[in-house]
Order: structure tokens, then C-alpha cells, then sequence
């Protein structure tokens, strides 16, 4: 054993990674499986972890995601009261409540000061009295301190959403946290604790937005016929996950007002603004093809050419990037093969900037792995994606690769990127997510190659990267990046002790008599499924995590996000998509 220790001694994070081609196989559907299902994975202790499953996970995962919010959405106090073990709870009290800021449009309240005991069946009346309308209600777990326990049972962290309408009529959501307790008691589980450690309130008497696409003539359904299945959740005939799809905005007809691409395929569509709040789909009179040849990913509009109006580029996964050049009228003509964009498969998303500065756009292709015949190796640090690629614009109508030459070729499973200024010096830099480990920050060097920072820039991140925003959030004059990462709400259930880590199983053996191995093990699997990263520039080349504080962490399952300034008060607020396919618990995602 000694020499066993001495030969492995206690693996980095980067040692974890050095595994074998199957290795990587097994071990990301793993992952995936167990955030989707929380599913029992491997022979090794398989049969421990479906006992646990059964007897903890599943009963557990019901009664707090399932039974409890259908109970308050139901408004049935006695139900709610039934999931407790003990009538008092600690923490904030419903006392002290103060106005956050009272000179917004939406109002806003949050409790803090006043703490002590409280009766469990009081704090519910309070909350159901305060939303006599409920239309959705979210309970969320964050982790369990599965060791941790003592007799009032196992200490959880979890956040309560409770959205409808206030006795005043203004639609409102109640965001509440708590360390709850949960045991086993008489063949079901219950909180046996509840400590109250933060609430706020946001209500709005009229909606700022309303849901206008039908109305404004938008009837594009998104659909990606021609991708292959990915081989991550099964491939043919069993992943039901193929390429997702993009949208880009801009005025392509010089009327003022902006038009709508959205991506997919064979319904890839333009759709026409037609300056009165309504849209037509002009995709065929635009010479755009429908139905659309590839499986579309991501779009973007930008003046390849220098002539003033904005031509057109559409990413793949498989057949083929394509550049389309506009005409000034809106209509389009493939130049694909003239501009010297390369063949390729794989395309997440371009992203553009005239990285050289010489008064020309370039293009920076984000890709992704080999989705039909691959997987990601290993699933939390996979390198074996297919190659990014930057293309420069040679200034007379084509694109020349210089990816080799600027050092930018990123060999993640790339699903976004964006160009940001973060140190001000004039020059864009480059940031890329990976949805399989860390990320890379490529900073500029003002001679048309970069040197990859992302280590020492403390944003390396290492969650299911989604999407890259830059914004000044903060309003100091640096470029901050909010980075989308993927949050389960049942991946909590990932850090019992029974459950077999994603990592190679020399390592989960290590790990039963080597708690530093299970510790490393855990903190990698965590940056994989707690959720998206604000990152603050420090303003001196160093970013700092504040996603916590900021309350930006549980984005749920996200998707693509970008910072913009909804509510007009002159700082940058967070729009942040989410979704996927859920289990037998819809909100499991």
C-alpha cells in the first residue's frame, strides 16, 4: 500500500485527467446520466448506489423538488406542514423588511436584521398571504452535507421561488434561502429543521415586456433535421439531443428598422421587420435557400466587405459553414466558396472583430467535438475537440487561416466565444467556453498572435461552458464576462458518498482511503454542475469569481445569455436562457 501511495501520491487535478479513450467514454455518460436521471452508473459499487438511490436520493429528491412547491402552488398549508418534523424554525423572521431600491420602477424588499424562532406554520401563512396568487413555485436544492448529519438529520442549502401576484395586484416573486435539515422518518423523509437565511421580494405592477411573437408574425419553429444524433447520450436511435440553433439581428434592407435571422434547418428563415411591430419571412424572395442545406448552429450579421450593409454567415455542425453577401437590398448571394471559407463540420458559433486592427472584420469559429462518432475525453478537461479557427480578412472579399500562426486553436469542445477589450488597451481579446473543462482567454499581443491567460487571469472556470457575455456591470470602466454554465437541480445527489465520481476508477479506489483524492475529485465534478461564473475585472489582468455574491450562480440549465440595461437605470442587468430535457421531475433542469 505504501508503495501504491507513494507511485500515485495525491492526484492534481490535471493527473485526474490522464485517462484511457474509455475512461472518458464511461465516465461522461456518467455525468451527463446522473445529472439527467441521477441515475446509477458503474459495476463498481453499483449495487450500493441503488440501494442509496432508492432509499435517499429518489425519496428525497420528491418530497423537496416535487411535493413541496405542487403544495404551495395548491396553496394546501396543511400538505406543506405535513413535510415537517418540527414546528419552529430559526432565522430571519417575517419582521424587518426595508425597501432596496425605492426609486425603481419595480419595487423591491428584503428582510434582514430580525432572527430567532419563528412557528414553521406562521412563516407559511405569512408567505402564502403575501402571494394570493401563486402560478409557479421552485424548490431548489443546492448541496447536502452528507456527512455532516446529527439527530435532526442531514443539512441541505436550498432556495425557494414563489412567483404570482401580491395582494396589491403587482405581479411578484418571493426569493427565499434556508439550511433546512432532512431524515428519514417512518418510510418518508422531512425537514427536521429550517434556519431562514435570506428573502427578497420583487414586484412590478405592469410588465415592462409581454409575449409578442405571435402577434408579430413570427411562426419559426426551430428544428435541426440534418444533425447527427450525439454519440455523448447514445447516438442513433437513442440521444434524442442534436445541434442547437442561433439568431442574429441587423438592418439588411437599410429601412431602420431590424431584421430577424433565425438559424435551424430546413426552416432557417429571415424574417422581414416591416416597421410597424410585424414581420413577413422573406427567406426565399431573400435568395437565402430554403429549405436550409445544414444543420445551422450559430449566426451573425457583419460587414465583411466594408460596403455599408450587413452580409450574413451561418455556422454548422454538418453541411457546411456558409457566407452569404448582401447586395444592400436584402438579398443575398453564397459567396462561401469565393470568400475561401474552408469546409468543415462541427461550427458552434463565428464570432467576429478586427483582431489586427487593419480596418477589416475577421472571423473566429468556435467548435465543438466530433458529436457523432466521439465523446468528449476526458468529460472534465476534454482537449480532442474539433480545432477552432480564426479567419482574416484579407480586405478583398476573402478569408485567409491564420489560426496556427495567432495561436488560437482552441482544441476544446467549444460552444461559445466573444471578443472583448478586458484590459484596455485598444486591442479585442478572445474568450472561448468549453462545455467540458476549462475554458481559454486568448489576450491579444498587438502583432496578430495571442498568448492563452485564462490561468493566470483566474478564469479558467471549468463548468459546462454555454455561452460568453462581456459587460461592465459594474460600471468601473473594465469589461467583466459572465460566463453560462450548466446547473442540475439534482446534481447535489452526485456528492453522496456512495456515488461513483465520473473519474477513473484507480482514482475512486484511492479515494476510499485518500480523502484529499475524493475532496479534488468533488471540487472538480462541482465546477462541472453548480451553475454560470461572473467573473469582475479587477482591472489589472485578474478577474475575480463574485457569482455568489452578485446572486447569478443558479441559472439553471443555461443557454445563452447577454448583459443589457432592460429597465433603463443605466447599469447592465443579465437575460439568461435555460432549458433542456427533463426527467420524470420537470424542474430537474
Amino acid at each position: 500500500m505504501r508503495r501504491l501511495v507513494r507511485a500515485i501520491a495525491v492526484p492534481r487535478p490535471a493527473e485526474l485527467a490522464r485517462q484511457t479513450r474509455q475512461a472518458g467514454y464511461r465516465s461522461c455518460r456518467v455525468l451527463i446520466a446522473s445529472i439527467l436521471l441521477v441515475a446509477g452508473p458503474s459495476a463498481g459499487n453499483a449495487t450500493s448506489w441503488e440501494v442509496t438511490r432508492k432509499t435517499v436520493i429518489d425519496p428525497l429528491n420528491s418530497e423537496l423538488h416535487r411535493h413541496l412547491p405542487t403544495f404551495v402552488r395548491q396553496r394546501d398549508l396543511d400538505a406543506i406542514l405535513g413535510l415537517y418534523a418540527v414546528d419552529t424554525g430559526g432565522g430571519l423572521t417575517w419582521i424587518g423588511s426595508q425597501p432596496v431600491y425605492p426609486e425603481r420602477e419595480e419595487r423591491m424588499l428584503r428582510w434582514s436584521g430580525s432572527s430567532g424562532p419563528e412557528p414553521i406554520r406562521e412563516r407559511w401563512q405569512r408567505l402564502l398571504a403575501l402571494l394570493p396568487t401563486i402560478e409557479k413555485a421552485e424548490l431548489r436544492i443546492g448541496r447536502v452535507g452528507w456527512r455532516d448529519t446529527d439527530a435532526r438529520g442531514y443539512p441541505a442549502d436550498v432556495h425557494l421561488i414563489v412567483r404570482g401576484t401580491c395582494a396589491d395586484g403587482a405581479r411578484c416573486q418571493l426569493d427565499q434561502r434556508m439550511i433546512v435539515r432532512v431524515r428519514a422518518d417512518g418510510g418518508r423523509w422531512v425537514i427536521g429543521a429550517e434556519d431562514v437565511t435570506a428573502r427578497e421580494l420583487v414586484a412590478r405592477t405592469d410588465p415592462r415586456f409581454v409575449l409578442a411573437t405571435e402577434p408579430a408574425g413570427i411562426a419559426n419553429v426551430h428544428t435541426s433535421g440534418p444533425s447527427p444524433a450525439f454519440q455523448l447520450l447514445g447516438g442513433p436511435g437513442q440521444s434524442p439531443v442534436q445541434a442547437s440553433g442561433g439568431s442574429a439581428i441587423a438592418d439588411v434592407d437599410g429601412d431602420g428598422c431590424e431584421d430577424v435571422f433565425l438559424a435551424g434547418s430546413p426552416e432557417a428563415a429571415l424574417y422581414h421587420n416591416n416597421c410597424d411591430g410585424t414581420f413577413t419571412d422573406v427567406t426565399a424572395a431573400s435568395g437565402l435557400p430554403r429549405p436550409y442545406p445544414a444543420a445551422a448552429t450559430g449566426v451573425v450579421f457583419f460587414d465583411y466587405d466594408n460596403d455599408g450593409d450587413p452580409d450574413l454567415f451561418v455556422a454548422a455542425v454538418v453541411g457546411g459553414d456558409r457566407l452569404f453577401r448582401n447586395d444592400g437590398h436584402g438579398h443575398f448571394t453564397d459567396v462561401t466558396s469565393a470568400a475561401g471559407i474552408p469546409a468543415s463540420r462541427w461550427t458552434s458559433m463565428p464570432t467576429v472583430a478586427d483582431y489586427d486592427r487593419d480596418g477589416f472584420l475577421d472571423l473566429y469559429l468556435v467548435r465543438m467535438g466530433d458529436q457523432e462518432h466521439t465523446v468528449p475525453e476526458p468529460s472534465y478537461a476534454a482537449r480532442n475537440g474539433v480545432p477552432s479557427v480564426l479567419l482574416h480578412n484579407e480586405g478583398n472579399g476573402t478569408f485567409r487561416d491564420l489560426t496556427t500562426h495567432a495561436g488560437v486553436g482552441f482544441r476544446g469542445w467549444g460552444l461559445a466565444g466573444a471578443w472583448g477589450d478586458y484590459d484596455g488597451d485598444g486591442w479585442p481579446d478572445l474568450y472561448v467556453a468549453n462545455e467540458f473543462g476549462s475554458n481559454a482567454l486568448y489576450h491579444n499581443r498587438r502583432d496578430g498572435t495571442f498568448e492563452e491567460v485564462a490561468a493566470r487571469a483566474g478564469v479558467t472556470d471549468g463548468g459546462s461552458g454555454m455561452s460568453v457575455a462581456w459587460g461592465d456591470y459594474d460600471g468601473d470602466g473594465d469589461l467583466d464576462l459572465y460566463v453560462s454554465n450548466m446547473h442540475a437541480n439534482s446534481g447535489w445527489a452526485m456528492f453522496h458518498p456512495d456515488f461513483p465520481l465520473p473519474i477513473p476508477i484507480r482514482f475512486r479506489i484511492l479515494g476510499l482511503v485518500m480523502p484529499e483524492v475524493r475532496r479534488r475529485a468533488e471540487a472538480i465534478t462541482d465546477h462541472l454542475v453548480r451553475g454560470s461564473t461572473l467573473y469582475r475585472n479587477d482591472g489589472n489582468g485578474h478577474f475575480t469569481d463574485v457569482s455568489d455574491a452578485a446572486g447569478v450562480r443558479d441559472g439553471q440549465w443555461a443557454w445563452s445569455a447577454e448583459f443589457l440595461d432592460y429597465d433603463n437605470d443605466g447599469t447592465l442587468d443579465i437575460y439568461a436562457t435555460n432549458g433542456f430535457i427533463s426527467g420524470p421531475i420537470l424542474d430537474d433542469v
